[in-house]
């Protein structure tokens, strides 16, 4: 057996029991309702996100942290913009403010931004202390007990008689220390980071009592490992559990909210397999118009010049909008993992072979890896036969949820190649139709 390129083990996790899996081309799971697999689905997806986007993380958490210095600047520059004689240099602060915001996601280097907010902060502190006060009118000269106020909750201190001058060298150390922290995280990697997602994502914020992640048989991630390795062969994840999912506008669902913004990206490749969903299956084209994000940027141009707004389209026409999409924008490659829970749901059977067979093309000829969680016999065997037909049945391993006796507990089964234990998990519905039926 060749060595996987990524391997995902977990134990003791909500109703996973324990599941070692191989990621390597498709992998799809079978299970009845309430055995783990979406729980699988979303570890699988927030690992990569964060371990593909750690510093984009870390710069959103310490943008987080700014929040109340950044308004304390907003403040001081509205009052600044009132009061300074100069207006030179009250355009130059406000400019300086706003670059603030931008440059914490634009620079590379945190280190080029801590100076930026350093400088910023001094010309505040040597325009509010310049004992002469000849760049400042009178009225501002008294330093007024609101900007006190606001200072002693920014650095969390009960006096707020202490000099006005004297709350600026605070400042710019608790900038400095969040800096660097960022940094540092930045530079080790720490899993801690993974750990915060995982909490935030599980509402009972319950962890795996084990979830190790190998890649060619080197642990990478481990719950219990301090750093977190820089992944090579998935560099991003995207998670579809519903096809519901697109267009829709502030989701309490964070993958959801990736998801459109991934859609809502610039491009529009013309590619074999968008012109094959286009033309061989929902007869028409999905298209994103330009402007202000909302869900009325998603249209479906039917073949017969009809245009419709993609809310009001039939759900299984969602579903493969969704593929197109993401082949249009150029986004699904040979370092993707595509996580689909039930593809076939909202799907005629028809439509769910054809589904199939564009999952098997995808990692045929761009190499997309996939994660799927299915329950439908159909798909099953589409991607079991369309597989070996093309010539790639060894890039697919099929998995099935055993559940212990007695218990709301699985084991995830690996069956490699052989899918009749999960028909035979299928066949329980026959059982249970001939026990109502008859």
């Amino acid at each position: 057996m060749k060595t996987p390129n990524i391997r995902v083990k977990t134990q003791g996790f909500r109703a996973v029991n324990q599941a070692d899996l191989i990621i390597d081309g498709i992998t799809l799971v079978a299970g009845e309702n309430g055995c783990g697999k979406s729980s699988i689905s979303k570890l699988l997806y927030f690992l990569y996100k964060t371990v593909s986007n750690y510093d984009i993380l870390v710069k959103e958490k310490l943008f987080s942290s700014l929040q109340d210095i950044l308004r304390f600047l907003d403040i001081v520059q509205q009052e600044l913009t009132i009061n300074l004689k100069d207006r030179n240099l009250r355009d130059e602060f406000r400019r300086e403010i706003s670059e603030l915001r931008r440059g914490l996601y634009d620079s590379e280097f945190l280190e080029d931004e801590l100076i930026n907010w350093i400088r910023v902060v001094d010309k505040i502190e040597q325009i509010y202390t310049d004992s002469d006060l000849k760049s400042i009118k009178p009225s501002v000269a008294g330093k007024s007990m609101r900007l006190k106020y606001i200072i002693k909750d920014i650095l969390k201190i009960e006096n707020v008689d202490d000099e006005f001058s004297e709350s600026f060298p605070k400042i710019k150390s608790l900038i400095e220390r969040r800096f660097k922290e960022a940094i540092n995280k930045i530079k080790s990697r720490p899993t801690s980071l993974f750990i915060e997602e995982l909490k935030s994502v599980f509402s009972d914020g319950d962890l795996p009592n084990k979830f190790e992640v190998l890649e060619f048989d080197d642990l990478i991630v481990a719950l219990d490992k301090h750093n977190l390795s820089i992944p090579y062969s998935i560099q991003n994840a995207i998670y579809i559990d519903t096809p519901m999912m697109i267009s829709v506008e502030d989701s309490h669902n964070e993958h959801w909210n990736d998801l459109n913004e991934l859609l809502l990206e610039r491009g529009n490749k013309n590619n074999k397999f968008s012109s094959i969903i286009s033309n061989e299956i929902i007869q028409g084209d999905v298209v994103v118009e330009e402007g202000i994000y909302s869900a009325d940027d998603f249209k479906f141009k039917r073949n017969d010049g009809l245009v419709f707004n993609l809310l009001d389209v039939a759900t299984g026409v969602k579903s493969f909008s969704i593929l197109q999409l993401l082949l249009k924008k150029g986004i699904l490659n040979d370092k993707t993992l595509l996580i689909i829970d039930e593809p076939e749901s909202n799907l005629h059977p028809q439509w769910i072979i054809e589904y199939a067979r564009i999952i098997v093309m995808l990692n045929k000829e761009l190499g997309v890896k996939f994660f799927l969680a299915s329950h439908n016999p159909d798909m099953v065997s589409a991607i079991r036969y369309i597989s070996e037909k093309e010539g790639i049945l060894e890039n697919v391993n099929f998995y099935l949820a055993e559940r212990k006796e007695n218990k709301f507990s699985y084991d995830y089964k690996f069956l490699d190649k052989e899918i009749d234990p999960i028909f035979e998990s299928f066949n329980i519905a026959l059982d249970r139709i001939n026990k109502y039926g008859i």
